[in-house]
């Protein structure tokens, strides 16, 4: 019936559904469905490249049916679970025959993919380069060729990238660390940007809002403070250089102290600075005056003490309720106390325990439960929440638990992953949709077979062991594994471990040797087609 309802959509909408997947999502999902939809997969010039956690047959796939030419993104992500993922990816690619690459992105530790750095200019409609953290070492090699690549870019992420030529073209900047004296420079430098996504760190007696020069091009900012006292005063003269701004988005992850306002003002007083009340940034009636003209603001506010449900009264005014429609709730669950804007900030992660309560908003509209994603368990309690989009649950006890006590939270609808401390008592019920499992203590060989009985269909396994024998069964059982980290206890047990150690003792990869595998510490990573 699907099949008969996607045959009918046009190939405009079809790309659409692409345009918010990957190149490897898109082929595994709909290769092979019809005629129809093989011609749409033929034809699409506009696939997305991310080389990070997949699975290992669906990287096979796609790369058995992609053509360089239709590639127009590719973002290098590899981490410890796929190990060579990258250097397998270009041994059967030259990055110059991406002909039509648009962007490019690493975000890795491995600092050897910098070499591609100097062949991106060679691409007439590159754009856009996403650089992590570069070592003063790495830079003096390749930090000239990033710099002829910058003057042609719209689209830039990158932390704290050396800037010596303003880029004019430049619309779209991420900067993940700035401190607060160098934004100055940095608006000089980029007139013309039109969205920016930036972290900086402030300095009290530093006039940084004074020195940005007038940005009459921006119209959406995502501003993270993660050090610094910000001040309403500071606050207003920074968005007053922004005259275009329409979409704003704020963060304070440096605590904000609304208790000890009083000492902070005898303080500032006596330096000569700033002398505003704390409690104006997290007041809602402040705000009202200085984004009134916005289309969208959200915020989160990380606050040093717990306070009442009475912080959140100047957020009730019609102007949030009813003009703007922006509501507030306040979260005292975490570790510190916050004050954000929902949906955007709605808790994706919580722990729950017995004495979990919704949290209290100014909407009585919204349904919280619905935004979790990750459920973590601190002990074994009843479930009287309706988690119905959680896809991860943690069990964080330390005692041995059995699948029966946590047996309303395995049949949540859209389960897909497990983690627990000990290895749980199984029982003789199957879990078909559990797609990753975690266990962080030691594993015997017999609850190593139960685990195969009832999680039969993992594809990604985390798991501690003492001995290879343990190891070998888990691979050769669990059929659908590609990922997997094996923590070993007793080093001298795995060090002969290699390539070649595998294949002749794994009934599994003796008969499909399409595996890569590394060690690391104590931990030995395999990245495995399904047979």
């Amino acid at each position: 019936m699907y099949l008969c309802v996607f045959e009918f959509l046009p190939v405009e909408l079809i790309h659409e559904i692409f345009h918010y997947l990957w190149a490897h999502e898109i082929y595994y999902g709909f290769s092979q469905l019809s005629a129809y939809v093989d011609s749409v997969l033929i034809n699409y010039k506009r696939y997305s490249i991310s080389l990070s956690s997949m699975l290992k047959h669906q990287f096979d796939l796609m790369c058995q049916l992609i053509r360089p030419e239709q590639v127009i993104s590719i973002t290098i992500a590899e981490n410890n679970d796929t190990p060579d993922q990258s250097n397998l990816f270009f041994s059967k690619f030259d990055i110059l025959q991406f002909i039509n690459l648009r962007s490019f992105a690493i975000i890795s530790s491995d600092q050897s993919i910098f070499r591609q750095l100097s062949l991106l200019c060679q691409f007439n409609n590159f754009q856009s380069l996403t650089l992590p953290h570069i070592s003063s070492t790495y830079w003096c090699h390749f930090g000239s060729q990033v710099e002829i690549i910058l003057p042609r870019l719209r689209q830039l992420i990158t932390n704290q990238c050396p800037l010596s030529k303003p880029l004019n073209n430049l619309k779209y900047l991420t900067v993940t660390h700035c401190y607060c004296y160098n934004l100055g420079y940095l608006f000089r430098q980029m007139p013309n940007l039109s969205s920016l996504n930036i972290t900086i760190s402030l300095d009290v007696f530093t006039q940084w809002s004074e020195k940005v020069s007038v940005m009459n091009y921006l119209r959406r900012l995502i501003l993270c403070i993660d050090y610094g006292r910000l001040t309403m005063g500071r606050m207003n003269q920074f968005l007053s250089k922004l005259p275009c701004l329409m979409h704003f988005e704020l963060q304070i992850t440096d605590p904000i102290d609304i208790v000890g306002g009083t000492q902070w003002t005898q303080w500032s007083r006596h330096l000569n600075v700033d002398v505003e009340d704390v409690k104006d940034i997290i007041d809602g009636h402040q705000w009202k005056y200085s984004v009134s003209h916005l289309q969208t603001f959200d915020f989160r506010f990380c606050l040093s003490h717990k306070s009442s449900e009475q912080i959140l009264d100047s957020f009730r005014s019609s102007f949030w309720l009813e003009q703007k429609q922006w509501f507030v709730a306040y979260d005292d669950h975490q570790s510190s106390p916050c004050l954000f804007t929902v949906p955007r900030f709605a808790p994706k992660n919580i722990i729950y325990s017995s004495n979990y309560r919704t949290l209290p908003c100014t909407s009585s509209d919204l349904y919280f439960d619905q935004f979790v994603d990750i459920l973590t368990l601190p002990t074994l309690c009843p479930l009287k929440h309706r988690f119905i989009n959680v896809t991860s649950l943690v069990s964080q006890t330390y005692n041995t638990i059995s699948l029966d006590q946590i047996l309303p939270f395995l049949q949540l609808p859209r389960l897909q992953s497990l983690a627990f401390v000990n290895a749980p008592v199984l029982t003789k019920n199957i879990f078909q949709s559990i797609r990753s499992l975690t266990i962080n203590r030691t594993v015997m060989k017999y609850s190593a077979e139960q685990i195969c009985i009832v999680f039969p269909r993992l594809e990604r396994l985390y798991i501690k062991i003492d001995d290879p024998d343990t190891m070998l069964l888990l691979i050769d059982r669990l059929k659908h594994v590609s990922i997997v980290t094996f923590v070993y206890c007793q080093s001298s047990l795995f060090k002969d471990l290699t390539h070649e150690w595998f294949i002749q003792n794994s009934t599994r990869l003796m008969a499909n040797n399409n595996f890569t595998c590394h060690k690391n510490g104590d931990k030995i990573h395999l990245w495995m087609d399904v047979t």
